[in-house]
């Protein structure tokens, strides 16, 4: 179980980071970022549960199935609810990048109907 809490706090560390970069840099970025960073929580995700089904194996061969159960059952808590964290930093990026793009087009579209609406006056 040590192991598992070594990689948990390997990919906190990981996520604090991630989310620390996107939040500086909210602007519009490229979506194949977008995807490739929700391939990767997908990825760790996949991970955190085999992890957990292979502890989960390994506990039942031990006395203390219950206490072994619970400290695994957290272990996976941590790591999946750090990946929803990134996942929700993932998410306000894209609202507000989206939200940008359509501020954008707006203001486009304004101004080429000012001209148009000037010249009618």
């Amino acid at each position: 179980m040590n192991l598992l809490k070594l990689i948990l706090k390997a990919h906190r560390f990981a996520g604090l980071g991630l989310m620390t970069c996107l939040a500086a840099f909210a602007q519009p970025s490229n979506p194949l970022d977008v995807k490739a960073e929700r391939l990767r929580i997908a990825t760790e995700r996949n991970q955190y549960e085999a992890t957990f089904a292979q502890a989960e194996r390994d506990c039942y061969r031990r006395f203390a199935v219950s206490d072994c159960l619970r400290e695994a059952r957290q272990v996976r808590r941590a790591g999946l609810d750090d990946l929803r964290r990134q996942e929700i930093v993932l998410n306000d990026l894209e609202r507000k990048t989206s939200g940008a793009q359509a501020l954008k087009r707006i203001q486009q579209n304004i101004a080429s109907e000012s001209p148009a609406s000037s010249t009618q006056r």
